[in-house]
């Protein structure tokens, strides 16, 4: 829904109906200059290990953008800019490049917690390191075509990260 001053709280988008409970809900409202054209508002829904994600246009229609395999049940699911990131504790994130149109799933540590600042993806996890990715670029290796992700801090005792807070000026 949304809210207008004059009109109140108008219905923006019904998706079809789905055989399947849903467990989270990302919304991306506007990304500007984005890839998508008119297709910036964008909306998706997980369950278990399934996402479905949709194009939002103005007149209240949506076209179904894909369904993606996370292959371990989604425990989070948001937008990066204009990318869908999904997460899991047992150490996958699945991201959707809204440029590439590429749906990449990276095996990592176990992930505890997370937090996104600007176009990075941070990851907390369970080694005692904090990875991030920099979901704008969508960095892959060359070798094997992986996500990149990079290791910004590792603690020495390697206690787990459980908690991110992240705040760039």
């Amino acid at each position: 829904p949304r809210m207008t001053e004059t009109s109140g709280w108008q219905q923006v988008f019904s998706s079809p109906r789905l055989d399947w409970l849903i467990e989270r809900v990302a919304l991306n409202a506007k990304v500007l200059g984005g890839a998508l054209g008119d297709h910036d508002k964008m909306v998706a829904v997980a369950s278990c290990h399934e996402i479905i994600l949709w194009a939002l246009q103005a007149d209240g229609n949506g076209s179904e953008i894909g369904v993606f395999h996370l292959g371990v049940p989604v425990e989070a699911l948001f937008f990066v800019g204009n990318q869908l990131i999904a997460t899991s504790h047992t150490g996958k994130i699945g991201v959707w490049n809204a440029v590439t149109k590429h749906w990449q799933i990276q095996d990592v540590v176990p992930i505890n917690s997370y937090d996104a600042a600007g176009t990075f993806l941070l990851l907390g996890c369970n080694n005692g390191s904090i990875y991030y990715v920099d979901v704008q670029k969508f960095p892959l290796r060359m070798k094997d075509n992986d996500l990149l992700v990079t290791e910004l801090y590792r603690d020495p005792t390697e206690d787990a990260v459980t908690a991110l807070s992240v705040y760039l000026t």
